[in-house]
This record gives C-alpha cells, structure tokens and sequence, in this order.
C-alpha cells in the first residue's frame, strides 16, 4: 500500500512535520512517483531514490512539474550513505523524514531495509517511518513475510538502537486507518485520477493488502493526545 493511500498515514505525518519542523522528506524506493509527487506538495525538499532506472525514470516523468523533487537511481542504502555525509557537511540541523518503504524480495538479502539503516548510525536527529511493518496484535498491519519471518521489531532493533539509542516508537492502529478510494482522491493536491493511480487504488483495496503497518521512530517523545498512533509495546 503506498504510503498516499492511508489518510491516517498521511494525517501523522503532517502533524509530524509541523511538530519538528521537517522541510525534507525522503523515500526510498519511488515506483512510479505517485507518491513522491504528493509529497512534493506537502514539504519544501522532496527526494526519491530507486535502484530501477525504470522507475527512476518514471517518477522524473511524474514529477518534472516539480522543482522541490530530485530523483535518484541509486542503491537505497549507497544513496542514504550519501545523504548523511552531504547532511553533515552541510552542518545542517533540521530534522529529515526518512520513509523507508517495502522491497521486493531478494534471496541474498532479505531485509534491505536493514541494510539502509546501518547508513544511517550516528544520524540520531531524523525522523524514521518503516512500511510494512508487522505491528504487534494488530494481524492485519504487516504485510512483508520473508522465509516465515516477518518485518517485526526484533528484526530492525538494534539497527535502530545504534541510530538513536533514544528514539521512541509508535505504530498505526486498524482501528483508525481509512483507506482512499477512486472518489475520495478528487481535489487532493498532487494526486490525479489516472490510470497509474486508479490502478494502484483497484489493486490495493483486494482485503490482504488493503492496510500496512506502519513504525514511526522519532527523537523525541511525542504527546500522543495529539496524535492517533500508539506507542510501541
């Protein structure tokens, strides 16, 4: 499920992005830029990067209207390797949103996204949101098992840990996500009903893919009156 998709994913972001003051979002692996585009309406500095030329290429296409967006076709963890050090030499000291979505399965590496994250040890100021993740007694919010094992906190801990050994956690709840449908997308800035959206909208409303976990790692604790997310237990 994209990240666009979920209104309570989209609505936690943006207090998120008010409460930390976050100009730059970035996500690695952009598809086909659906998502990357509506971002761009919603932060000052928006980036995507994906190892596939083609959606690299596809995602320029979608967003070239754009100037906030810059298009990587990159390694996910070679780009956030990168980013860091362009961050640190920059001297920079606002707080990024790093969304850190699904992959599609490799044999000889199941959890790229722990690969990403071991680029990232010693960036303790950032926001981190992890797709798919398996949110404990919440069995509909998951969605990524790799050889019997899920994406679950015990996989990504410790390379959490060694980022910010302070980080709080939080997950989305199945009791307040709402989904979009092709109806309820009309007038949002930055989406289109085209065909690329309208499909992804058809597909993901099949049961088994309609909702995602989603973990949230911030560097600071939040007030959660005003958020709807719970802590990680």
């Amino acid at each position: 499920m994209p990240w666009w998709y979920d209104t309570l994913a989209v609505a936690q972001t943006l207090k998120l992005r008010d409460q930390f003051m976050v100009t730059t979002f970035v996500e690695t692996g952009c598809f086909r830029g659906i998502n990357l585009k509506f971002w761009s309406y919603r932060f000052d500095n928006v980036i995507g990067v994906d190892k596939s030329e083609a959606y690299a290429n596809t995602t320029r296409q979608r967003c070239n209207d754009r100037r906030q967006v810059s298009v990587y076709h990159n390694d996910s963890a070679a780009f956030l390797r990168s980013f860091v050090l362009a961050y640190r030499a920059a001297r920079r000291t606002d707080i990024p949103f790093l969304y850190l979505d699904a992959h599609f399965y490799d044999p000889a590496e199941r959890w790229v996204v722990k690969r990403e994250l071991r680029e990232l040890q010693g960036f303790p100021q950032c926001i981190i949101a992890i797709h798919d993740f398996q949110v404990p007694n919440e069995p509909d919010l998951g969605h990524l098992i790799y050889d019997g094992e899920p994406l679950s906190f015990a996989v990504v801990r410790d390379d959490l840990a060694a980022i910010n050994p302070d980080f709080s956690y939080y997950t989305n709840s199945r009791e307040w996500s709402v989904v979009h449908t092709a109806e309820s997308i009309s007038g949002l800035p930055g989406l289109t009903p085209d065909a690329d959206t309208l499909e992804t909208i058809v597909y993901h409303h099949r049961d088994w893919r309609k909702y995602r976990g989603i973990l949230y790692c911030t560097p600071t604790p939040l007030d959660l009156c005003h958020y709807q997310l719970r802590e990680l237990q």
